[in-house]
């Protein structure tokens, strides 16, 4: 284990601000408090030592201190030199703290222990140790910590044996109850690093999601989802859109059987990824497009907060999809102003307009075009000059400026 603790505290010591050195001397001034790195950062150092797979430089990374967090992160503050910036945000409620450094973030949080009184639940929080700390992790292979001042390292559930196997193995029986997102984290590991899931962490997470939805205490049964797992799966779903492959992820959930933690009418073929990638081209809402063909919008919108402007949006799609599906020999014949006036008479919204050009189909060139192009077209004359020529103001003459543009958009089509 020598050998991989100097390869640890050798990467560590490459972190800028001399931030190693810092908490190595906070340590000194204050009675050896232990600190330790934990997390995703260690594990990555790990992986490509073992692997030799590449990261880009760290922008997170993950302390646990027994003791105060923001004592240490003051000291931080107090003594970091040559940077443009240094902020400090407190989480009393959890005894953490985030410092942003020139874009680098670091989290500090006070050793702590967790219990949930039930699924998706906010914990209740207890001081503790470094080692209670790692129990209350996701996986083995983010449970493993490096104490700074004794170079120790604590593994105590096989973390980096299963890094070196590639295996991703949940911490404990009730991983996935306690956070349910954890399900969603396991599959970005999975596509990230081409780990594969434990065939007990699988057994485990197939079973849970088979009793959801999960009542939120016995005290509130009408809380059918708690609030904190729609706030957690949508933060990790924000993280792989953002900086992951969210298609393979998709795959990687409906293969393991677990997709109905997202919406249980996805049918994850062709077409559905095809329009996932279509999504991100668009810069659209990809939340919107999972939970678009969801058999009980109301239930699936309050299952992840959805806001009343998103479930009008998720609700006109739903209407629209229909209209064109009734009629649509009318449609093959719709010439672009015709599209531009069917789509923004309704007040479409435009993400309403992406999910249907993600759906395919006969019409989505139409539908593309007028986002991208017949939406910007404008009349070649507008109201003043108008009133130029000797139209009043009111109701014809928009009718007018209105005519002229349509004019506009139809020569795009004849050219």
């Amino acid at each position: 284990m020598n050998d991989i603790a100097d390869y640890i505290q050798g990467e560590l010591s490459k972190i800028p601000f001399n931030l190693y050195n810092l908490i190595t001397k906070y340590i000194e001034s204050n009675n050896n408090t232990k600190v330790a790195f934990v997390g995703g950062y260690l594990r990555d150092l790990l992986i490509r030592k073992f692997h030799k797979k590449s990261f880009s430089e760290p922008v997170d990374i993950d302390l646990v201190i027994e003791g105060s967090s923001i004592s240490l992160a003051k000291f931080i503050k107090k003594n970091i030199a040559n940077v443009d910036l240094c902020l400090i945000k407190e989480f009393n409620l959890y005894n953490t703290v985030e410092i942003n450094i020139n874009n680098y973030k670091i989290d500090i949080a006070s050793a702590r222990k967790e219990i949930y009184s039930a699924p998706g639940s906010n914990p209740i929080v207890t001081n503790s140790t470094i080692e209670e700390d790692l129990k209350r992790r996701d996986f083995t292979i983010n449970s493993i910590a490096f104490e700074v001042s004794t170079r120790k390292i604590f593994d105590l559930y096989g973390g980096i044996s299963d890094i070196k196997s590639k295996k991703l193995n949940l911490l404990h029986s009730n991983s996935i109850s306690d956070d349910p997102s954890r399900l969603i984290r396991c599959a970005k590991y999975s596509s990230r690093f081409d780990f594969n899931i434990s065939n007990n962490s699988l057994k485990q997470s197939q079973k849970t999601v088979r009793l959801w939805p999960w009542k939120s205490s016995e005290t509130f049964q009408n809380i059918t989802f708690p609030p904190a797992i729609g706030v957690r799966i949508r933060m990790e779903l924000a993280e792989i859109y953002k900086n992951d492959n969210l298609k393979d992820v998709i795959s990687i959930i409906h293969k393991w059987g677990i997709i109905s933690i997202l919406n249980e009418n996805i049918k994850v073929d062709k077409s559905f990824l095809r329009g996932l990638n279509w999504i991100k081209k668009l810069n659209g809402n990809y939340l919107l497009y999972l939970l678009k063909d969801a058999e009980d919008l109301g239930t699936a919108c309050r299952r992840f907060l959805v806001n009343n402007g998103e479930k009008k949006i998720l609700e006109d799609y739903s209407n629209i999809k229909k209209i064109l599906k009734i009629n649509q020999k009318k449609f093959m014949h719709y010439s672009p102003s015709s599209w531009t006036e069917f789509i923004e008479n309704r007040n479409l919204n435009d993400e309403t307009v992406k999910l249907l050009i993600c759906d395919g189909g006969p019409y989505w060139r139409n539908l593309f075009k007028w986002l991208f192009i017949y939406k910007s077209i404008k009349s070649t004359k507008d109201g003043e000059t108008l009133q130029k020529e000797g139209w009043v103001p009111g109701k014809e003459m928009g009718k007018e400026i209105k005519r002229l543009r349509y004019l506009e958009i139809d020569k795009l089509h004849k050219n």
